[in-house]
């Protein structure tokens, strides 16, 4: 009789800070940000949007845009288009590429793609904290917490990065 071992899930929560954006920069942020995977887990996908508060109730004025990250996953930025690029460099390797039709060629890319995402998770935390620091009126706060079926203590990491693009990461229990 063959036994199977079944494998512990890791767990993670991510909140950060909201902080404003430039409001002549949101169309522009909106674009960046899809570029980008910028967290997954167990259970899904980070949410990532640019939100615009309600008018104030006396005074009617609408505040600054924020930036609002959040989800039951952890932060590991991914450009997209990095592992684009990765992708077709390899089918180019391959002795298939100039026989494929280019809607099979394109199927085959976005198929690589889904696929490598999560080998270059993490690699691209830096860059993203960077560039979107040139959005930010304030500084950003990311902090992920998790666990992996209560056997293991708690790990946890916050990174920080400021107008002028200094990064600065916590990690905790790792």
């Amino acid at each position: 009789m063959e036994e199977t071992l079944e494998m512990a899930t890791f767990h993670e929560v991510t909140a950060s800070s909201t902080p404003t954006i430039d409001p002549d920069r949101v169309d522009d942020l909106r674009a960046f940000l899809d570029e980008w995977l910028v967290g997954y887990g167990a259970v899904g996908e980070l949410t990532v949007n640019v939100e615009t508060p309600l008018p104030d109730r006396k005074t009617g004025e609408i505040g600054d845009p924020r930036l609002v990250l959040f989800g039951y996953a952890g932060f590991h930025p991914v450009h997209r288009l990095s592992v684009r690029e990765a992708v077709i460099e390899q089918l180019e390797d391959t002795n298939e590429y100039g026989e494929l039709t280019e809607t099979e060629r394109e199927g085959r890319i976005e198929a690589a793609i889904e696929d490598l995402v999560y080998d270059y998770a993490g690699e691209h935390t830096g860059k993203f904290l960077t560039d979107v620091s040139v959005f930010l009126t304030e500084p950003l706060v990311v902090q992920s917490i998790g666990y992996e079926k209560c056997r293991l203590p708690l790990s946890g990491y916050q990174y920080s990065v400021t107008l002028d693009g200094k990064i600065d990461h916590v990690s905790i229990g790792v």
